[in-house]
């Protein structure tokens, strides 16, 4: 597996892996366009197939932002997300970011308890923070 840079030709297979892991998932165009403002945009590559994505940016000087990651069905648990997050977390890290933060459904426990052991904290809970009401809990991780 590697992990590399996202390019235009990986859209329809990053926008695959979004549908079948949010319910709330981001359309094909915001995608696209969140690669063409400049966010970090890395994909997992395993065999020529696109087993998983991760996009993160800047939330301000020293902060970075994990916008969203997931990994295809049939590769989770296989330290993909792992890899995917590390590498983003390295890349902040190089621009002098010395917290990262991120959003997740405060009843994804398996996801909060993956970010857990990867040293995120839980820090706020996010009431009705998602389109569909649901509710979200803020993490961050200090470099």
């Amino acid at each position: 597996m590697i992990i590399r840079e996202f390019q235009t030709i990986d859209l329809i297979r990053v926008y695959e892996i979004e549908k079948e892991t949010f319910s709330n998932s981001y359309e094909k165009n915001m995608l696209q366009w969140l690669y063409d403002i400049g966010t970090g945009f890395l994909v997992a590559e395993d065999k020529n197939l696109i087993v998983g994505y991760i996009i993160f940016s800047f939330k301000n000087e020293n902060q970075g932002h994990i916008i969203s990651i997931a990994v295809s069905k049939e590769f989770r648990n296989q330290n993909v997300g792992s890899a995917l997050l590390k590498t983003a977390i390295n890349v902040l890290k190089s621009f002098d970011a010395n917290v990262v933060c991120l959003e997740v459904e405060s009843s994804k426990n398996m996801a909060i308890s993956f970010y857990s052991k990867l040293g995120f904290k839980k820090k706020n809970l996010l009431e009705n923070y998602y389109e569909d009401g649901s509710n979200g809990v803020s993490m961050y991780l200090e470099l």
